[in-house]
């Protein structure tokens, strides 16, 4: 045999993965050898290159020691990525593991190419090295480099199994996290030891399954059923995303909407306060089946995702008045704050559908920090500084506004639709808080009603939204199928876009 044959005889070794009890070990649960996994994302099923794969080579317990890292090209485009293999020692980072995921964050760094992390891992692996995962190059500093990677090129977790400690820090880390239906699980310790810890007995799926963290704690963006749907879904999500920080979203061939803009008028109901589904109103806007709809399950009083408007990727932030009325909980203002913060650092326009009562009040949503978070979201608003629209639907009550990018958070234009109504408050707070006493002394029942019509009736006039385009308070008040040409007209306008905001280090506010 001669030394090249050597190298071929070798890679083949360990490319075949840990030994065959652990691959039956898979096929048990369904799911995928890491090399076949990969198959799915890549042009040709071929990689660009694979780096590393003689790590721990003279360790034949621990070929590759237990991840694959590289890159290939998805349509065309150069991805790196690193990928657990479960069948060695299930996928647990070990020393020269955890140097090869440094190795690919710091490419992807360098290379200005988004990052896809493949990950089924038991954690940290326990072994004689003791302390390795805290020293200046280990394990330790994958999350070092996240946070330095972080708005610079996209990053993308997928989940496919039950990840603890470290590896559930990892997707949290990601622009984006997919996560598995019913295998995967993402916490910071297992059920075992929780118990330990706590004396607690919990389930992984109740500790951190899928299900959990795409509708509670808002840990997840997706949820699939299938890792061939995990593959679709990295892809199509990447398309909307650029290369780096730098990059622009590609524009992709114009379609026309779903639903005819025509409709949009009979989608919004004549009563401030009756219902409808958000999302009808988009499929008459954006490109049709373009919308990608992100954190669909959580906080869904707010609706965030990604979708083409004659090509032009843009991000959306929408009130969903079919769930609480639309009204700003301390969750949907996180969802929305971190989508808005997402889109400004990969240059992707925003534009956001107002038709909110504002911010939810009471005791419960002020223990849980609704002026915090709800600063947070108002501040992402008022610093994105990509081309941004706001369009006022129906309702734009109190601070809801603010976080919608209204008129004095710098949107590049602010729209409004005839359904449109810009207030501190609603009418019937706004004449309770006034008129309170004088309502009261009312005794007469007729005369109550009547009285509290007229008075709502003068508060309503304040507002017209004729009288605020008069003001000019919104840049414009145009008819609703008009919409859809009026947004591809200004985003053309504002493609080339330059707002410099004041210099300093940074803000203070963590959205």
């Amino acid at each position: 045999m001669n030394r090249e044959q050597k190298v071929m005889q070798e890679a083949e070794r360990i490319k075949q993965g840990g030994p065959k009890h652990n691959h039956e070990k898979l096929q048990e649960t369904g799911k995928m050898f890491v090399r076949d996994r990969l198959k799915l994302f890549f042009d040709g099923e071929e990689l660009s290159y694979e780096t590393g794969l003689f790590a721990n080579a003279l360790n034949e317990k621990l070929p590759a020691d237990g991840v694959v890292s590289g890159a290939g090209k998805i349509d065309g485009r150069l991805v790196y990525f690193t990928a657990s293999d479960f069948t060695v020692k299930a996928g647990s980072i070990g020393r020269k593991h955890g140097e090869k995921i440094l190795r690919s964050q710091e490419a992807a760094i360098r290379g200005k190419r988004p990052i896809l992390y493949l990950i089924d891992s038991s954690g940290g692996r326990i072994d004689e090295s003791g302390g390795y995962h805290v020293e200046k190059y280990s394990g330790g500093k994958i999350f070092y480099n996240h946070s330095i990677m972080s708005g610079r090129v996209p990053q993308i977790g997928l989940l496919y199994g039950p990840c603890f400690a470290g590896t559930a820090y990892m997707p949290v880390f990601c622009d984006f996290v997919i996560m598995m239906d019913k295998v995967a699980g993402m916490a910071i310790a297992s059920p075992r030891m929780v118990q330990m810890a706590t004396g607690q007995k919990v389930e992984i799926q109740d500790l951190g399954g899928a299900k959990m963290h795409a509708e509670k704690s808002g840990s997840v963006d997706f949820v699939v059923l299938t890792e061939q749907e995990a593959a679709d879904l990295a892809k199509k999500l990447l398309s909307y995303l650029p290369d780096n920080y730098e990059k622009k979203p590609a524009r992709m061939l114009a379609k026309e909407p779903a639903s005819n803009p025509a409709e949009i008028d009979s989608i919004i109901p004549l009563e401030p306060n009756q219902p409808y589904d958000v999302r009808k109103l988009i499929d008459c806007i954006v490109d049709a089946e373009s919308f990608l709809e992100v954190k669909k399950d959580y906080a869904r009083e707010l609706v965030t995702g990604f979708a083409r408007l004659d090509g032009r990727t843009v991000g959306i932030v929408a009130n969903q008045p079919s769930v609480k009325g639309g009204a700003i909980f301390p969750e949907s203002a996180d969802k929305g704050a971190n989508f808005v913060w997402t889109c400004d650092a990969y240059n992707i326009p925003l534009l956001f559908l107002c038709d909110t009562p504002g911010f939810m009040v009471g005791t419960k949503v002020e223990q849980e920090g609704i002026l915090r978070r709800g600063r947070n979201f108002i501040f992402a608003s008022s610093t994105a500084n990509v081309p941004k629209m706001c369009v006022i639907v129906r309702k734009a009550y109190g601070a809801g506004i603010y976080a919608m990018a209204g008129p004095a958070y710098e949107p590049d234009t602010t729209i409004a639709l005839p359904s449109a109504e810009i207030a501190i408050m609603g009418p019937e707070a706004a004449i309770n808080a006034v008129y309170y006493n004088k309502i009261q002394s009312v005794q007469d029942p007729r005369e109550k009603v009547e009285l509290v019509k007229k008075l709502r009736d003068e508060y309503k006039a304040g507002y017209d939204i004729y009288k605020l385009a008069g003001d000019l308070v919104v840049d414009d008040l145009i008819v609703p199928s008009e919409l859809r040409k009026e947004l591809i007209s200004r985003y053309d306008a504002f493609e080339m876009k330059e707002l410099p905001l004041p210099s300093k280090k940074h803000g203070t506010i963590l959205s």
